[in-house]
């Protein structure tokens, strides 16, 4: 296999175990990466400060695509180009909608510094702390944003597969959602906020075309990114959206399959 121009990686249950940190395998592996001239960047449905909260990412990473590709951050001068906010008209039908679709739901909004929330309850399962606004019952979510990079909704006792099913009759101009699988949560972004649009636009601004990019992901929203990629692997215990978009399949996440990968492509790199 030829060495590629670009590795492209998620992160939650893909490059990051799941404490939300780097392994020091899967870190040598990007390092040596770049130190062979290839470009690495996460494609992630994080925010830009859950990636520099992460210390180890930074040094190994050019960029990431944050909120699922609505912000492309510079890691190096930790600055954020926010691109494809959902507008706030759009936002409030949908937040309407899903309202209706899924009795007992609740709801925060992404603005790419911080969340507003209508409950404690997205604090849950997160890895690192956030700058928090909840709010009272009742109040505007969507008045309370200045931006939406994201909005998401949580059902407790529900799971992702089924709440998206529960969403299918949802098609609003200009927004797309997805699910974790069985993570109650469904994240919606502007309909050009995929990872595979996000990941093609900033490849082509540095002149690299699919065929020279690596992916790795996990779960439905990395479809996108997957099916694009010149060549994409799906990670063990992947989603099976996932693994049907993918060219190929590697370790799960606790055992480094970024890491497999990469090292078997260096090593014959260098034989």
């Amino acid at each position: 296999m030829p060495l590629p121009k670009v590795i492209a990686t998620d992160l939650d249950g893909t490059l990051l175990g799941r404490d939300g940190r780097l392994s020091p395998r899967n870190q040598k592996a990007l390092q040596t990466a770049r130190e062979h001239g290839v470009l690495t960047v996460a494609v992630t449905a994080r925010a830009p400060r859950a990636v520099y909260r992460v210390p180890e990412l930074s040094p190994v990473l050019d960029a990431a695509i944050c909120c699922t590709g609505a912000i492309v951050y510079d890691t190096a001068t930790r600055t954020a180009d926010f691109r494809h906010p959902i507008p706030l008209d759009t936002a409030r039908e949908l937040h309407e909608r899903l309202r209706a679709a899924l009795p007992g739901a609740l709801f925060a909004v992404e603005t790419g510094e911080r969340q507003v929330a209508q409950s404690t309850f997205f604090q849950q399962g997160v890895h690192y702390g956030d700058p928090w606004t909840f709010l009272e019952p009742g109040d505007d979510l969507i008045a309370a944003a200045d931006a939406v990079a994201e909005l998401i909704v949580r059902v407790p006792g529900s799971n992702g597969t089924d709440m998206y099913e529960a969403t299918r009759g949802i098609e609003l101009p200009g927004v797309g959602l997805w699910h974790w699988g069985s993570f109650p949560e469904i994240e919606c972004t502007a309909a050009e906020a995929t990872k595979g649009l996000a990941l093609a636009s900033w490849c082509a601004d540095r002149g690299v075309d699919a065929a020279d990019v690596i992916a790795f992901g996990d779960m439905p929203n990395d479809v996108s990114m997957l099916a694009w990629a010149g060549r994409s692997y799906a990670m063990g215990g992947a989603h099976p959206d996932a693994v049907a978009a993918a060219d190929d399949r590697t370790g799960p996440a606790a055992d480094d399959g970024v890491a497999q990968v990469i090292e078997a492509i260096l090593e014959l790199e260098a034989a």
